[in-house]
């Protein structure tokens, strides 16, 4: 198992199918190739969030500490990046949600609760792509 690591010294740049995998790295550093930062997506009624999950992140916000976000390629190609509220997050972690699921987020409008705060009613639906 570990005789190609021992006798390839290539072994560490090199992808299963032979190619280097830090092509893209080194294209970007040298300005051949730009990637494209995720937009960011804003809740809105009536517009929802629907596509394929590519992926999660997180950042520390300023104000209000870690915050979690979802990448979703949407149907025209688009790339977007939404903040994640609890109840969002709660949903992807119920789901077991992962990259390659197929996923909608819709803002159903305001509500309140028992107590009389106003809130965000939001949908989340989670697809398995192994269905």
């Amino acid at each position: 198992m570990f005789d190609n690591y021992e006798t390839n010294p290539d072994y560490d740049r090199i992808d299963e199918n032979g190619k280097d995998k830090f092509a893209k790295l080194k294209a970007m550093a040298v300005g051949e190739l730009t990637v494209q930062q995720p937009l960011h997506w804003h809740h809105e009624e009536h517009k929802p969030l629907i596509g394929t999950i590519k992926g999660f992140g997180e950042f520390i916000h300023d104000r209000y500490g870690l915050q979690k976000t979802i990448i979703v390629e949407r149907e025209n190609g688009e790339v977007v990046s939404a903040f994640m509220n609890a109840y969002i997050a709660n949903g992807m972690e119920r789901s077991h949600a992962q990259p390659g699921d197929s996923v909608l987020i819709q803002l159903l409008g305001k509500a309140k609760s028992q107590d009389g705060n106003q809130y965000n009613q939001l949908q989340v639906y989670v697809e398995k792509a192994n269905y």
